[in-house]
């Protein structure tokens, strides 16, 4: 809905030479649907199991219609803007087929107006009153359980409380109130009550005065407040005037806390303002107070300042200990049948204590024996599983999707079309958004491009825990986040909203969809569709129909057959992840997809992109990274067709292995802003300067053996540059590389094998744009990549292998060698007299980091202590100190 209001503007102001009778039809379907979207947001902000089955019906209708209503006004904008005048008979077919396209969007508005009035009148002008949305009844909090559990039910709690005691009494007295305040967070389930509870009844009789107060998502403070009080003080503050405002109950508390040492655990904090508000009570923490936050959202925790640990789910063996103490009542015993079948679910558990004490109570109601369990394991994944206990676990984590803004909940419900366990690349979901009109211009501030909303959006899920930060970019290594993951109990809990809003329809391998099916996911039509290596067939007519209006489809696993694509005449997303048994024969039709905006095709294993393709007018993102034969693990060439260069909206092509020669018939698209290529042989690239060559582009990332050079002029306009270069440089590459030229430039990163000479990178750096910042990657040794981070003035040593999930390894010595070692303080020392260096900082695995100023050194393989500072004073590094970490 928010990308079609904006596209009705433009047909009213556009030149789109609209007759009267249709503009009029426009400016009253626009009202219409403003009223519709501001009715949607209110249903949007109430608990899905909160809402009227009448409301959602109405709210399944209301979004079905304005999915049509898009697919017929962006059919329209297309036939338009395709009319390109040229000779004389030209413009009068033109003329005429403009005619005829007005006559035709004005038959189709007419309908669309008469679907409007039926809506209207089956739900009294898209007015949600509030009673609609009502509760009947009062639910009982179900993390409430969490308060009473009994110190020996608790398991792998002792490490996290014994931490988080020791940093709680680590300033003890002092006056910072920073350093009394330490936050909790993590994403539901993973214990952040229950820990804050049994620190809280641990400590509190070493302090004078205590309370534990939950906030949760809809907070009435004055309620909070009052609760603070009486746990302060129950005789004193029992009779409490209900009239009394926020600020007398702040100022209460704060009298009562003054020259008393306190404990005070806030728990389950949502947003910032209510934080903020509490802190005024409690923030003159002296004497020793503590101060005890938990949060789902990072964002919050960091806000409310002091220190913050992060919940980290139970490791292996604590799961198991957990799950065998719920369902057998001992700590290890398992029937030898039933292993098998008990570490499939603790798999997808995932360590969260909710999953496995959900699960476990779950299986205790069943026969013991892994026919059964496995059944269990398997509807709870399909989201089937009807119970007290699964319920609890849901509402308890779709409370982190209740709280989600609008724009948020629809990127979060696109998650469902993807497999568990997935790795999912930020870039390639961003442009599924970005696609799909999930992100827009309505709320993008100045100065900001959509692909940056499209990352902030990425990020918010992650502090909100509702996504898993992980990392694919190894080479790069520049502390960002490049993918993620969806905890598969997180997952479990879109695919059924997204059942529930008819958002994504899912086909696994047996053919079974995702999700339980209520009367309002009956539906003829489907719009995103996702199969997850199905074979299923959509032969038949109503298959046909149902697929009709799709906009988004997804393929995992080898793509043997899919629907004809003539079928798809409003697709947007076509994502197919394994193509490596294609050829371009299955891609026939594929100029049928004039509505196609992000076309993503892995492991294709064709050897040319097919003809059709320069019709994809509406093209924005092309993808084809990875292309491989069959049983290959090298990729291999793609070649464009002439007709590629046609693509006038593509904004973004991450192409893989191609003729230079080809590359640079790239230089003419006009649009394109984003480019990844690899040179298929040894061979020089250079870019001139013209008129179009390259004009756009802000950011190109470049692979071969030998560096390419940039002439006076040539891509005015690149901002990130990204060199890859796969040998030895010698003396002279990079002074042919003309980064002067180069005037828009903010940042470069050039990976190479090695230098023949230091000079080499002193010499290239002489004329570089003081404004950008350099960074220069080499290997040492077969393991370790040098980087350099001129003007950033930093240098940092990091492995070339791709780290495992970023976890510190315990044992260095098994991993690395002494010689490894050597070659890297070697090398630091070697480039001290090169680079004014402000700070150094090493990492090797992520757990060894030093800093030049104070230098340093963290390990934590304890017995290397002394033979690497042995190293570190005979490389003449005399200012040293040393500490562990986690």
């Amino acid at each position: 809905m928010n990308t079609l209001l904006p596209k009705l503007g433009e047909l009213l102001v556009g030149e789109y030479k609209l007759q009267k009778g249709v503009k009029g039809e426009i400016e009253e379907l626009e009202k219409e649907l403003k009223g519709m979207t501001a009715a949607l947001h209110k249903v949007a902000e109430t608990p899905v199991d909160q809402l009227d089955q009448q409301v959602k019906i109405w709210a399944s209708e209301v979004r079905e219609l304005s999915h049509d209503i898009e697919d017929a006004i962006d059919t329209f904008m297309l036939k338009c803007k395709g009319h390109e005048p040229a000779t004389s008979f030209k413009k009068v077919t033109n003329l005429f087929n403009k005619f005829k396209t007005n006559h035709q969007i004005h038959g189709v508005m007419k309908d669309i107006m008469d679907q409007v009035k039926k809506v209207s009148e089956r739900r009294d002008r898209y007015i949600v009153d509030d009673n609609a949305a009502r509760p009947t009844v009062v639910d009982v909090d179900p993390r409430l359980e969490a308060m009473y559990r009994k110190a020996t039910e608790l398991i792998g709690i002792s490490k996290p409380k014994n931490e988080l005691t020791k940093r709680l009494l680590e300033y003890d007295g002092s006056s910072s109130q920073q350093s009394n305040i330490i936050s909790i967070v993590g994403f539901g389930g993973l214990g952040k009550t229950t820990l804050a509870n049994s620190l809280f009844q641990e400590l509190k009789a070493t302090f004078d005065s205590y309370c534990f107060v939950s906030v949760s998502l809809n907070p009435d403070i004055n309620k909070i407040l009052k609760n603070i009080l009486l746990q302060l003080d129950e005789k004193m503050y029992s009779h409490i005037d209900e009239t009394w405002e926020t600020k007398q109950l702040i100022d209460k508390i704060r009298d009562f806390l003054n020259n008393r040492r306190f404990l005070c655990v806030i728990d389950d904090v949502w947003k910032k303002s209510a934080w903020d508000t509490i802190k005024l009570a409690v923030q003159d923490a002296k004497l020793g107070s503590k101060i005890i936050v938990t949060s789902r959202n990072k964002v919050v925790a960091e806000h409310a300042g002091g220190g913050i640990y992060e919940m980290k789910p139970l490791s292996d063996d604590d799961s198991r200990h957990l799950f065998y103490k719920r369902i057998f009542d001992s700590n290890d015993d398992c029937p030898a049948d039933l292993c098998g079948v008990t570490e499939k679910i603790l798999k997808k558990c995932g360590g969260v204590p909710l999953a496995i004490i959900t699960t476990a109570c779950l299986l205790a109601s069943k026969p013991r024996n892994s026919e059964e369990w496995d059944k269990v394991n398997k509807s709870i994944s399909l989201g089937l599983e009807n119970n007290l206990d699964v319920d609890n676990m849901r509402k308890i984590l779709s409370l982190s999707y209740n709280d989600l803004p609008f724009h948020l909940k629809t990127c979060l419900l696109s998650l469902s079309k993807y497999p568990e366990d997935e790795l999912i690349r930020k870039d390639v979901l961003i442009w599924d958004w970005l696609a799909e009109g999930f992100i827009t211009d309505e709320t993008r501030p100045a100065g900001t491009s959509l692909q940056e909303i499209g990352e902030s959006y990425f990020s918010e899920l992650i502090n909100r825990s509702l996504i898993q930060p992980m990392s694919v970019h190894y080479l790069l290594d520049d502390g960002k986040v490049h993918a993620c993951k969806v905890h598969d109990m997180v997952l479990e809990l879109i695919n059924q909203l997204s059942v529930e809003e008819d958002f994504v329809t899912t086909y696994l391998s047996d053919g079974q969809q995702t999700g339980k099916h209520t009367c309002t996911a009956q539906k003829k039509k489907i719009r995103r569709l996702s199969l997850h290596n199905s074979n299923k067939s959509y032969a038949s007519p109503e298959a046909r129909e149902q697929l009709s209006k799709v906009r988004s489809i997804t393929i995992f696993g080898k793509v043997d057959s899919i629907p004809p694509l003539s079928s798809f005449h409003v697709l947007r997303v076509l994502q197919l992840e394994d193509c490596s048994g294609m050829d371009k024969n299955h891609l026939n039709h594929l100029d049928k997809l004039r509505l196609l905006r992000f076309l993503r095709l892995g492991h294709y294993s064709a050897t040319e992109l097919p003809e059709s393709i320069g019709k994809l007018e509406s093209l924005e993102t092309l993808d084809i990274r990875g292309a491989r034969k069959p049983n290959s693990p090298k990729s291999h060439k793609v070649l464009f067709p002439m007709s590629f260069v046609k693509l006038r909206k593509l904004l973004r092509l991450y192409a893989g292995r191609v003729k230079l020669a080809q590359g640079l018939m790239l230089r003419d698209m006009k649009s394109l802003q984003e480019l990844v290529i690899e040179a298929t042989r040894k061979e020089k690239l250079t870019i001139h300067r013209g008129a179009c060559a390259f004009r756009s582009l802000k950011d190109f990332h470049f692979y071969s053996c030998m560096m390419p050079s940039f002439q006076p002029g040539a891509m005015p306009h690149l901002e990130r540059l990204y060199l890859r270069i796969w040998a030895r440089l010698r003396r002279g590459d990079l002074n042919d590389l003309g980064l002067e030229n180069l005037h828009s430039l903010r940042h470069v990163t050039i990976y190479s094998t090695g230098w023949d000479n230091k000079a080499v990178v002193r010499e290239a750096l002489k004329d570089y744009p003081n404004q950008a910042a350099l960074e220069i990657r080499w290997c040492l040794t077969h393991h370790v990549i040098m980087v350099v981070q001129y003007h950033l003035q930093s240098i940092i040593v990091s492995p070339t292998r791709e780290r495992t999930n970023n976890r510190r390894c315990n044992r260095v010595g098994e991993i690395i060698g002494l010689s490894i070692y050597l070659s890297i303080y070697l090398s630091i020392y070697q480039l001290f007299w090169l680079f004014p260096f402000h700070e150094i900082r090493i990492e090797l695995f992520s757990w060894l980091s030093i800093k030049s100023s104070t230098m340093l050194f963290g390990i934590q393989a304890r017995r290397y202590k002394t033979l690497l500072v042995f190293i570190l004073f005979m490389v003449g590094l005399l200012k040293w100190s040393i500490y562990s970490t986690d």
